[in-house]
Formats: C-alpha cells, structure tokens, sequence
C-alpha cells in the first residue's frame, strides 16, 4: 500500500480568486475564535473579529449578556467600531452620527426630519451574528440562527485530553502580533 501525498495546485497558495472563495465559502461560514470571556466581561466593553469577509463585534450589554453584531452602520456601511475598546452606553458611527445603543438598535438620527423624513428606527438595528462561549472561550458566527458552539464542538471534547482550556492564563505581556505577507494555508502548514 502506498502512501498517497496529496498536493493542492500553486494557484491554492497565489490565486487572489482562490483566497476569495475561501473567505466566502469557508471562513465566513463557521465559527471563529474572538477572545476570552475577561476580554468583553463589563457592560460596554467590546472587541472585533474578522470571521472571514465579516468584521464583527462583541459588546456586552448593559443586562451583561454578550451580543455580537456585524460591524456596520445600517446608513452606509462604515466600520462602527475597531479593536477593543469601552463604551459607556452606545455606539455612534463615525461617518454621520448615527447611534446605537448597546443592544444594536438605532436610537438617534441627526437631523432624521430634513435628510429622510420620518423613519423606522425599528428597522434599522444593526445586524446581528451569533455569539457564544465555550471553556471560558467567546466564539462569533457571522450567521445569527447557527447552530451552538458546544454542537460544533461536540466531536471534539472527548479528544481534549488532560487540558482545561477555561483554567488557560493569557499574558497580556507576551502577546505579539505581526502581519506575515504569505497566504493562510503557507503559515499553517509550516
């Protein structure tokens, strides 16, 4: 019996096509990693997570339950918010002041009678994804109806070993980050 080596084309590792599809079709479909529970764990605090061609971010309500919602304003999609952060009681878009409060519905509208007449401000809440926590671990979707994170997870708790990933300690310290100029799956295989 032989050994069966199987090798992807070079266009998987330079084709700008090939990356597209996959943040479409892979990384923008299932759950993605976004920080420890102490990382978003007081009302107004957030982060933002890039689930494949999404932005997303977690914010902690004033109830102190976690919300993620994609990091859009509803009146010409620009970036609400970016990294980590602490707001005291709503999110105001940069571009035109439209406001948020923590829960993702629109509240205020500057001048809303003379730009667009009356609207819906119902409508007009930001759009939501899932969020979910598992070993002490926040996880986004893009999709809000996904299944839970512990479904996703199933298969693999058994396989976890001796390891507590909700007892792990973060060194703020020893943390680095740094961008490398290689396509995901070079960085991954090496």
């Amino acid at each position: 019996m032989s050994n069966m080596l199987h090798l992807l084309p070079v266009e998987a590792y330079t084709s700008q096509h090939w990356f597209h599809r996959e943040m479409r079709d892979i990384f923008s479909k299932t759950w993605r990693y976004a920080g420890f529970m102490e990382d978003v764990s007081k009302p107004g605090q957030y982060i933002t997570v890039q689930a494949g061609l999404n932005n997303i971010f977690i914010v902690m309500g004033r109830d102190r339950r976690l919300r993620a919602f994609h990091n859009i304003c509803r009146h010409r999609g620009t970036q609400l918010i970016r990294a980590v952060g602490k707001t005291q009681k709503a999110l105001t878009c940069p571009y035109h002041d439209w406001t948020y409060d923590l829960e993702g519905n629109l509240i205020s509208v500057p001048e809303e009678q003379e730009e667009f007449g009356q609207i819906d401000e119902s409508c007009l809440g930001l759009k939501p994804a899932k969020v979910d926590i598992w070993k002490s671990m926040i996880f986004v979707h893009p999709d809000p109806n996904a299944p839970s994170i512990a479904d996703w997870f199933g298969p693999v708790e058994p396989h976890i070993g001796p390891h507590v990933p909700e007892e792990l300690i973060e060194y703020g310290e020893l943390k680095s980050s740094y961008e490398i100029k290689a396509n995901w799956k070079a960085v991954v295989e090496n």
